[in-house]
């Protein structure tokens, strides 16, 4: 190896890396069979964390997944076969994981980034553990591949029963806040409107309504801009409510759909908050049962409270 590649391996790769490296080649693979497994992942920006648990509980395989992103879904977790760990086995074989087992390091030149955890659990009582902040061992990326084609399927089957039994228990609460929120694209348009409304005991300036609309849908300009503090008594939650229940947005519960022109169509998010804690997220370029009736009857209520908010 020449002095120029041995200078890039030590400067580029690896670089502002410190910690354990793990046991290395001289590992011995475990070959008394996988019992259990955990993987976790820390997105330091944003909300981008979860796991993946599988352990035996009462002498079954249980997978369990939690995410940040999904905290309000609650307990996801459900009953696989033994053969789950055995793949998972033919996995740790395949990428050498064995020689992970230590593996402690951190990237001092990144201050946010993303980590992992890995904890692997064999028959024989003994165990590989690795875990990393923005420094990964080797074969790290194909490793993962791997294991999310294999449980990415199941997290998948968790969420929608999880969000199937949000959907069943419907709305109870009543309205607190509101956030609105669309965006044209291409030949569909150039309109864009931002509502967030909420109760004057979440915050005094509680009104916000801003709109760039050349095609004058819903307003008489092309643009508003509003943003102050208006009276519980002037917005009318028990209305948009009526809305949200007409169209039965309940459905929407966690969609998240786009379209494949979505460079031509219209994007949308809604974020109605409730005061049992139940949050009603949705957004996509693709629109779901009922988008238009709802986007419409609710744009109009909206530019009706602006003229009672500004009086």
């Amino acid at each position: 190896m020449n002095i120029i590649k041995k200078m890039f391996i030590r400067n580029v790769i690896g670089a502002g890396e410190k910690g354990d490296k793990g046991i290395g080649r001289k590992a011995k693979d475990n070959k008394s069979g996988l019992c259990g497994f955990y993987y976790g992942y820390d997105g330091t920006i944003g909300r981008n964390n979860y796991s993946y648990d599988i352990k035996k509980q009462d002498g079954v395989t249980v997978f369990e997944y939690q995410s940040l992103e999904h905290e309000d879904l609650g307990e996801m977790k459900k009953t696989v076969g033994d053969g789950l760990c055995e793949k998972l086995n033919e996995i740790y074989l395949k990428y050498r994981v064995a020689e992970w087992d230590g593996f402690s390091r951190y990237n001092t030149e990144i201050c946010d980034g993303a980590g992992f955890s890995l904890s692997l659990y064999f028959n024989d009582g003994k165990s590989v553990y690795a875990h990393g902040s923005n420094a990964y061992p080797e074969r790290y990326r194909d490793f993962i591949d791997k294991v999310k084609s294999l449980l990415d399927p199941l997290r998948d089957e968790l969420l929608e029963e999880a969000r199937a039994k949000k959907i069943e228990g419907g709305i109870n609460g009543k309205l607190q806040s509101v956030l609105f929120c669309i965006h044209q694209y291409g030949s569909f348009g150039s309109d864009e409107y931002k509502f967030m409304i909420m109760r004057q005991s979440i915050r005094n300036d509680n009104f916000e309504v801003k709109v760039k609309a050349p095609s004058l849908e819903f307003f008489p300009e092309k643009e508003v801009s509003v943003y102050t503090s208006a009276p519980d008594d002037k917005i009318p939650f028990d209305k948009m409510q009526e809305i949200i229940e007409k169209y039965d947005l309940v459905k929407w519960y966690g969609y998240d759909k786009h379209s494949e022109d979505s460079a031509n169509r219209e994007w949308f998010q809604i974020s109605f908050g409730f005061d049992d804690g139940f949050h009603l997220n949705a957004m996509g370029s693709k629109p779901p049962e009922n988008y238009c009736e709802f986007r419409n009857e609710f744009i109009k209520l909206i530019a009706e409270t602006v003229k009672n908010v500004k009086i």
